[in-house]
């Protein structure tokens, strides 16, 4: 071993007192940086004779790097640690003495705080926490789509399913599901179930298993071996009594009884964001591919990507499969392919821009408090500077006074915060209760621990943002002004009145983003509710109604009980007119394509014309108030048997019959081209009605296609009565009629069509509720600011005051001085709001409707209401200026 140089030495000695000096803080590194210069040249002496030392001399240099190590690792640090708890105890003090201060800069924290708490609260409920299933980033959501007729998503058929299933590698499982609602008659009242038809694979594709018995097997998906069910936890504690012998035992649905194998956990859901209600059982979806059609879209599929997979891998051999699809099946399959999406993505994806606006929104609601309460602490720390000048003189250092001035910001925020959290339980309990009901995971919405977290952070990353700038800005006195009897008054403000000043400019700029946005908001909320909805919603009720084919197989049976509803219904007190529809506006979709007489059939790859597809009774439009257009209306002549006719809305005629009357013309939505021996079904137009929307108001209005119930059956129609009073009086008569005919089929789903209006603009009522909510808290606290800096400046300028009144200035002159001074200040902030809103605006043009996103009219408004409230917040401290004795002014300094 070389023996070691006295370069090498010194180097050493150098980074061991180097990582003294990072391990001590700097305060106390510049408090001994003079000793620790004098033990370096020491020890740098002692080193480079150090082959010359005897022993003790050796022994000696090696006990003071102990100790220096000893002093930097234990003493300096329990010296720190004393300081600390000074500090801590000195602020409280502080605080406590100035209760008014206190309470106020609280309440103002507990505020922004308490809004970002409750928002954070949704966004990692819905958007940041994994779902509840095994491994859910494996999981992934398939869809059909269709590029060449617009149809960004469609459901899958049972044998374009099937093939994807048994030519696909990429997937570790592959599972499909369709809503169902079946009636359980053997356990208590008839009741129809929400519930949901599964591959036996369901369960384990999700990963998630029944608590109670077994999930479904393979061969329970044949049809004629699917009279098997597991129920959901709810509806087993609900209807069941949360029997523990439930296993093995049989349920009635639909008049078949089915075994009992499984109940599923506490809140167990199915991974589709749109499901209305939550599924209550689950049944084996009974799949034959050589019996269902290519084109029978009801399938929604699941799947699980195999190890190592990635989604683009995924996608690329789904897309190989397509293709061969398509070309096999020219017919039905060509043009079609499929889009996969992380599960996740899917349920939660289409709420990411609004949730992420309003945490945005909160976010400019807690910089405005913040800004707000540095402006108090700037008023307090002028208060204060003859005790700072005091300490400093006394030795105290510039980081000891700025520690100290953060350690009570520190403090005042997590008092905000504490008290913000019991404004953000407040907060998801109002959220919880005015969310629309598309908000999925809504229910999961606690104050959780990452939620906890996130407040502790905010609320000390908050202390240190709004006390940074007056802590330096207050340990940095003047001690012969501060010192001086009447230098404070003159000196200070003029130091602090241009931080003030900055932080009521920001305020004013980040209060008007807030409102720019919140206008936006209401100015489209107003523009969706002017819309004509087509249709007349005013006391008029919907339910739906199932008739099972166990019992009802033929076509005549069902029509049979449908006239008779009808007619029971008609006679019913308090009814003016009941219909039958396959859906209502705003809960149709049922969409079909169609071919037009004498015009060529499209090829496969050309667009195929499609519509809203609605079986309905003859006073459908009369129950539903929607307008006719031209032509007639269903009469009795248009019976079972005779031709069949049709009737089409506006949107239809303008697009399929733009440069012809559509009445008489014949369309079908069979096969237009028959084989030989079949004749094409023909519809003869005769009418048409105004449009109306199929699923969402503020969607365009898709064509849509009228034809009689009777001459084409369905089981499952929906049950209109326009009444004569308050619509949910005449449900007790509605059921009362379905019962008299057949007591096993309840009513469910029962809805007015002023519900359905209403939930159709909730999630944009929600929104515009929640940004004007907190535009108007910004709106609040920069009034407050604005005000607090004026009254501010006004104290401080009690002696210039009472000069100018003195020398002859009058009231209006000190009004407009006053006055004046803030609203420069207003001008500057709405400037620079305007600018920052011109900019951010455009990232609310998806949540819009009707307006742009930089909407003039909003913008000039939004302005123009913020000049005014700063006006009035200019005006009080102005007129109390107006009051002051010169007299007193003048022997007061």
């Amino acid at each position: 071993m070389k023996p070691m140089t006295d370069a090498t030495r010194t180097t050493s000695f150098r980074f061991w007192l180097w990582l003294i000096g990072v391990i001590v803080p700097r305060r106390l590194r510049a408090d001994w940086r003079q000793e620790w210069e004098a033990e370096l040249r020491y020890r740098e002496l002692m080193l480079a004779d150090w082959d010359n030392l005897n022993w003790k001399n050796k022994l000696n240099l090696l006990r003071r790097s102990v100790g220096a190590f000893w002093d930097a690792l234990v003493l300096q640090p329990q010296r720190l640690e004393d300081e600390m708890f000074q500090d801590l105890r000195f602020g409280a003090r502080m605080l406590l003495k100035h209760k008014g201060f206190t309470i106020v800069a609280v309440l103002t924290l507990a505020l922004g705080i308490g809004a970002n708490t409750a928002i954070f609260s949704v966004v990692q409920a819905v958007l940041l926490r994994a779902l509840p299933y095994s491994q859910p980033e494996q999981l992934v959501w398939i869809w059909e789509v269709c590029p060449k007729d617009d149809i960004k998503e469609e459901s899958a058929s049972v044998p374009n399913f099937a093939d994807w299933r048994s030519q696909s590698q990429s997937f570790r499982e592959m599972s499909a599901f369709a809503g169902t609602a079946p009636v359980l008659t053997n356990a208590g009242e008839p009741e129809r179930i929400p519930g949901t038809s599964v591959t036996a694979n369901f369960f384990t594709t999700l990963g998630v298993q029944p608590v109670i018995g077994r999930s479904f097997v393979a061969e329970e998906n044949t049809p004629g071996k699917n009279r098997v069910v597991i129920l959901s936890h709810n509806l087993w504690q609900r209807r069941f009594s949360s029997d523990p012998q439930i296993i093995g035992q049989k349920v009635t649905l639909n008049g078949n009884p089915h075994e009992v194998v499984g109940v599923m956990p506490p809140g167990f859901k199915n991974p589709r964001p749109e499901e209305p209600r939550p599924t209550e059982l689950w049944l084996p979806l009974a799949l034959d591919p050589a019996q269902a059609g290519r084109r029978s879209d009801f399938l929604r599929v699941v799947a699980r990507l195999g190890p190592g997979v990635s989604i683009d891998q995924a996608r690329a051999e789904m897309e190989t499969i397509t293709n061969g699809l398509a070309s096999q099946y020219p017919q039905t399959n060509f043009g079609w392919g499929v889009t996969i999406l992380p599960l996740h993505e899917r349920i939660v994806g289409n709420l990411r821009p609004a949730l992420w606006t309003l945490m945005g929104a909160v976010g400019f609601l807690l910089l405005i408090a913040c800004a707000n309460v540095a402006n108090l602490l700037l008023a307090r720390a002028a208060a204060r500077q003859q005790e700072i000048a005091v300490r400093t003189a006394l030795g105290a250092g510039r980081w000891r006074l700025v520690r100290q001035f953060l350690t009570e910001s520190v403090l005042l925020s997590l008092t905000g915060g504490v008290t913000g959290l019991l404004v953000g339980w407040w907060g998801v309990k109002l959220l919880i209760a005015l969310s629309p009901d598309n908000i999925r995971r809504l229910s999961e919405v606690t104050l959780s621990g990452p939620v906890f977290a996130f407040t502790s952070a905010l609320a000390i990353l908050t202390g240190v943002v709004f006390g940074l700038v007056p802590a330096v800005h207050a340990a940095n006195p003047n001690l012969n002004e501060s010192l001086k009897e009447g230098g404070r008054s003159a000196t200070v403000g003029a130091r602090s009145g241009r931080l003030r000043s900055a932080l009521v400019v920001s305020e004013i700029a980040l209060a008007l983003v807030m409102l720019v946005g919140a206008g936006l908001m209401t100015r489209s909320f107003l523009r969706l509710q002017q819309v004509d909805p087509g249709f007349n919603p005013d006391r008029v009720v919907t339910a739906l109604i199932s008739l099972p084919a166990t019992k009802y197989a033929e076509g005549p049976q069902i029509t049979a009980f449908y006239h008779q509803l009808l007619e029971r219904v008609q006679d019913t007190p308090g009814v003016e007119s009941a219909a039958l529809g396959s859906g209502v506006p705003l809960a149709s979709g049922s969409y079909n394509t169609f071919f037009i007489e004498g015009r060529p059939v499209p090829r496969p790859e050309e667009l195929q014309p499609d519509a809203d597809y609605l079986r309905v009774s003859r006073d459908y439009f009369a129950a539903l108030g929607i307008q006719f257009i031209r032509g007639e209306n269903f009469a009795e002549r248009y019976a079972d048997g005779a031709p069949g006719v049709a009737i089409i809305s506006q949107s239809m005629a303008r697009k399929y019959f733009p440069d012809e009357d559509p009445i008489g013309k014949r369309i079908t939505t069979g096969n237009p081209q028959p084989p030989p021996g079949q004749t094409v079904q023909w519809l003869t137009i005769i009418g048409i009605v105004a449009d109306t929307p199929s699923e969402q108001l503020d969607a365009p209005h898709y064509p849509q296609l009228y034809v009689l119930f009777d001459q084409n059956v369905q089981r499952s129609l929906t049950l209109i009565a326009r009444t004569s009073g308050d619509p949910l009086l005449a449900v007790g008569a509605l059921r009362n009629a379905t019962r008299s005919l057949d007591g096993d089929q309840p009513l469910y789903n029962i809805r007015t069509m002023r519900d359905l209006m209403a939930n159709s603009v909730a999630a944009h009522r929600f929104n515009m509720v929640l940004i004007g909510l907190f535009a108007g808290l910004g709106l609040v606290l920069a009034a407050v600011g604005i005000y607090g800096v004026i009254s501010y400046s006004v104290n401080q300028r009690t002696h210039e005051i009472g000069i100018r009144v003195a020398l002859g200035a009058g009231r209006r002159d000190i009004v407009r001085l006053i006055v004046g001074e803030g609203l420069a200040l207003t001008l500057i902030g709405v400037g620079l709001g305007l600018t920052a809103a011109f900019a951010l605006t455009r990232l609310l043009a998806g949540l819009l409707f009707g307006v742009g996103a930089r909407d003039p009219l909003t913008f000039a408004g939004v302005a123009a209401l913020l000049a005014v409230v700063a006006l009035l917040a200019c005006y009080v401290p102005a007129r109390r200026a107006t009051n002051v004795d010169p007299m007193i002014a003048l022997r007061h300094d």
